[in-house]
């Protein structure tokens, strides 16, 4: 068979019928013709594919085909442009890329650790890794408010918020900014220092931000305390301390202050430099010398009811602007040895804090028992009222107890005592009447410290504070007239059967001495009292509680500024046959409540229910009676 045989052109023998004539003769076919049904159905799936023109089947192959061609050169094309894209990109990544990330370094240099009172720097690094120059650049230091800061390598240009306006910065650069200074810091401490920076390229329109952040941890201190003082003694004992600040560093400390926490029960006598009268143990030094050292000396003794190991704690610490920033921390120990004598304070039921109310009474118990190994018969107790000020007692109603006033106190001599038996304890019992308000030079606080000597030996008491509480008084009143003679009210008076009587209640607050906070007054309506919703009040919120029937005015803080408030609501009452030939109540018992602000003492008041009877009304005198 020819090759023209072979492949005819556009033979249109259908592919079913080619299927159907392939059937027929497949028992017959030789292997020539076997192959020759598999080209015809190779080119019958060709022609399904391409078409049916004029296309010679017989000749089609890779080397022949356009379209392959077409499609191989279109690959190698992509993968060429695919090359020089990855390529120009990674040029422009590494020398002409100028992003946030990489268009700006910024970096803090200093130590990690330092020593509060110290010099140190701070070395701030930027750069410029691009070949892109930055048009702008400011940095911005944040340092804390204690560092003070001396010396800079370049002055900035807001000395008092620490910016560098560097200006312009070329490209493949950078600078540094030192800062030198003292590090002032609570001890121990971790503290933040950043940097911000501000940058604008050349080719860029915008502004960018970059910022730096180191933590400082402070572990130690130029200052140092020691305290010096005896290791055991007894209660009384005349004991003296000393308390030495020491500056190790090479510069000066400024703004040192120290203070003491000291053990309940003792006493400090006399200081150098010297203490206010009832001030805390807290001394002020304006500075110390590098190297030097500073010493505070004082003198005091424990209570006659201490005893055992008792701790002093001495701080320095460096007085900033917000706060005193705690530098360096001793402690010494004296072991309290018991005593031959004991005495011991109350007053009204406590042994550390009381609040009293003026007109009121301070009761004090005083005991005293002799704890040696024999009787003591040459006893005296002294029982001292400590204030710079007047105290409002009255003297000439107190109750002594055989004591006697002198201008150092209460004093009980030997012979009114007598003989005190080894292991005896003896109580006596006191009353001071307060004034029934505060005088001009009256205090409002005092101290109690009671002792005992004998042997020329004395112990004293721990001390009790007293604290005299504000003068709060409340008063509750009701009125048909007000003081003038004006109508308040409405309907008949007095009241009468079967008609509506309105009258008006008036709660008022005297207040002096300290503020309060948490004012509260409330009372009750009974069933046949009608509330008005007719309310006044000059400050705080008055309100009806319709649930309990309580009527309530309360204010969240009260000055001293404001001695006298008032607040006044109407209610009214429709009496029957019952209540004629009597008075009808119209609120329950007025209750106050309130704390004092200073004292934190909680102060009541309270006043008796109300009638129609209202004394307090002059114009209403005797027309508070029902009639018919």
């Amino acid at each position: 068979m020819t090759e023209k045989e072979h492949k005819p052109k556009r033979k249109k023998t259908s592919k079913k019928h080619a299927k159907r004539k392939h059937a027929e003769h497949k028992t017959h076919h030789s292997h020539k013709e076997e192959e020759e049904e598999k080209e015809i159905l190779i080119e019958e799936g060709l022609e399904a594919i391409y078409g049916s023109g004029d296309v010679d089947f017989t000749k089609l192959d890779h080397a022949q085909n356009r379209l392959t061609n077409i499609l191989l050169t279109s690959v190698v094309l992509l993968g060429v442009l695919a090359v020089v894209a990855w390529g120009g990109f990674f040029v422009y990544s590494n020398f002409f890329e100028t992003g946030h990330d990489e268009a700006f370094t910024l970096e803090i240099s200093m130590d990690e650790e330092l020593t509060s009172g110290e010099r140190t720097s701070i070395e701030l690094a930027y750069g410029n890794p691009t070949t892109v120059p930055i048009a702008a650049l400011e940095i911005d230091v944040n340092l804390p408010s204690t560092f003070v800061a001396d010396t800079f390598s370049e002055d900035p240009s807001n000395m008092d918020d620490l910016i560098w306006e560097i200006g312009e910065l070329a490209g493949i650069s950078d600078g540094s900014i030192i800062v030198e200074g003292v590090w002032i810091a609570e001890v121990p401490s971790e503290t933040p220092v950043q940097a911000y920076a501000t940058f604008r390229p050349a080719n860029f329109n915008a502004d960018f931000e970059d910022i730096a952040v180191e933590y400082i941890t402070t572990i130690d201190s130029v200052l140092e305390t020691e305290i010096i003082g005896p290791e055991e003694a007894l209660p009384g004992d005349d004991l003296a301390y000393e308390i030495i600040v020491t500056n190790s560093s090479e510069e000066l400390v400024s703004g040192v202050e120290l203070s003491l926490a000291l053990p309940d029960g003792f006493y400090i006598d006399e200081s150098e430099p010297a203490l206010e009268s009832g001030a805390e143990p807290l001394w002020s030094v304006e500075q110390i010398e590098a190297g030097a050292t500073e010493t505070i000396s004082l003198t005091g003794s424990f209570a006659a009811d201490v005893e055992g190991f008792q701790y002093i704690d001495a701080t320095a610490g460096i007085v900033t602007e917000h706060r005193t920033l705690p530098q360096h921390t001793s402690q010494a120990y004296t072991d309290v040895l018991q005593s031959d004598l004991s005495v011991q304070l109350a007053a009204n039921g406590a042994t550390d804090e009381v609040s009293v109310d003026l007109g009121s009474s301070l009761r004090v118990s005083l005991s005293y028992e002799n704890t040696g190994g024999g009787s003591v018969e040459d006893l005296s107790l002294l029982l001292d009222f400590q204030s710079d000020d007047s105290i409002p007692i009255d003297w000439n109603s107190a109750s002594l107890d055989g004591g006697v006033i002198t201008r150092d106190g209460i004093v009980w001599n030997a012979s009114t005592l007598g003989e005190i038996a080894e292991g005896d304890r003896q109580l006596l019992n006191l009353s001071f009447p307060l004034d029934a308000s505060i005088g001009v030079g009256d205090t409002d606080a005092f101290t109690l410290i009671a002792s005992a000597s004998s042997g020329g030996n004395t112990v004293r008491s721990s001390p009790i504070s007293i604290s005299i509480n504000t003068e709060a008084n409340f008063d509750a009143v009701i009125r048909y007239y007000d003081e003038n003679g004006a109508v308040l009210g409405d309907g008949p008076i007095p009241p009468s059967v079967g008609e509506t009587t309105t009258y008006r209640v008036f709660w008022s607050i005297e207040n002096s001495l300290h503020d309060l906070s948490n004012v509260r007054i409330s009372a009750t309506l009974p069933p046949h009292v009608t509330w008005t919703d007719r309310t006044n009040a000059n400050l705080g919120t008055l309100h009806f509680d319709s649930v309990n029937r309580t009527v309530i005015w309360t204010i969240d803080n009260l000055s001293t500024a404001i001695s006298t408030l008032e607040a006044n609501f109407a209610i009214s009452i429709t009496p029957d046959a019952d209540d004629v030939g009597s008075f009808v109540k119209l609120l329950s018992a007025s209750s106050f409540e309130a704390t004092d602000t200073v004292t934190s003492s909680a102060l009541t008041r309270s006043i008796e229910s109300l009638t129609t009877e209202a004394p307090e009304d002059e114009f209403a005198a005797g027309a508070g009676i029902v009639v018919e």
